[in-house]
């Protein structure tokens, strides 16, 4: 229900703002100042972060290509899942 309003409230925004080329300045130019630097300081503020998110991900898919090598997931699941999961909570701890 509520997100039903919002759609709503959301639908006709974006409609006066496609009929009204002052508003669309005003929008353009609250974004430019307010909302654009704050992005950007949030992004280059996570940039760490999503770095060592990066080496993660890559670092466990990494380990499943490992272990799906010598263990084929298809031809033994139970055997490819626990030593998948046993590699991911290795990785974790570290």
């Amino acid at each position: 229900m509520i997100s039903k309003l919002f759609y709503k409230i959301a639908k006709f925004a974006v409609g006066e703002l496609v009929k009204n080329p002052e508003l669309q300045a005003k929008t353009a130019n609250f974004l430019k100042e307010r909302v654009v630097p704050g992005v950007k300081s949030g992004w280059k503020k996570a940039k760490p972060k999503r770095e060592q998110a990066k080496g993660a991900a890559v670092s466990a898919k990494e380990n499943l290509a490992e272990v799906a090598r010598d263990n084929h997931p298809l031809e033994n699941p139970n055997k490819f899942l626990s030593e998948a999961s046993q590699k991911l909570r290795d990785q974790a701890k570290r």
